[in-house]
């Protein structure tokens, strides 16, 4: 088999391996194979279909990972110091999850990077920051969270006062 050819297969199999991780059986893959390249089957496919194919497949495994919280495993790589201080984020993170609109579990690593860039000017990724860097995102996200949280709270209470009734 030429370099091509083999090129190709791995590519085949790259496909079959990020269908099962995403839960995707046959005939939802070759429908959607259909709509991305307009080619039903795998073996008809050059390089640049495979590739279209395999790249539509990893940025939705990127997104799964994200609503898994995958993006925040840097975490546990971090030393000692940091590691702290960082997992620190990782709660907090859970707590601006359900401020947000929609609400959801844990809040994105890129949203809380964007807090951060907005609130202390950090445009560094979290896992590249000192430990003295990371206390200043706790300091950050600890205001956000606070002023968000007393916005919702006084927002529930005024809620609440309009729904009493006197008569």
């Amino acid at each position: 088999m030429s370099l091509a050819g083999h090129q190709q297969a791995d590519r085949i199999r790259a496909i079959h391996a990020a269908c099962r991780v995403l839960g995707i059986d046959d005939a939802a893959r070759r429908a959607m194979q259909q709509q991305l390249t307009g080619k039903y089957s795998l073996r008809e496919m050059g390089m640049t279909d495979l590739n279209t194919v395999l790249d539509h497949l990893n940025r939705g495994r990127k997104v799964a990972q994200a609503q898994q919280g995958g993006e925040w495993r840097f975490v546990f790589r971090l030393t000692a110091e940091r590691q702290v201080v960082a997992k620190k984020i990782y709660r907090l993170a859970e707590r601006v999850g359900p401020l947000l609109s929609p609400p959801v579990a844990l809040a994105s690593k890129a949203y809380i990077e964007g807090v951060t860039k907005q609130m202390r000017g950090t445009e560094q990724p979290l896992e590249f920051c000192s430990a003295e860097q990371l206390r200043k995102v706790v300091q950050a996200l600890e205001m956000f969270v606070r002023r968000h949280e007393d916005e919702g709270a006084a927002a529930a209470q005024k809620a609440g006062a309009k729904e009493v009734n006197y008569g």
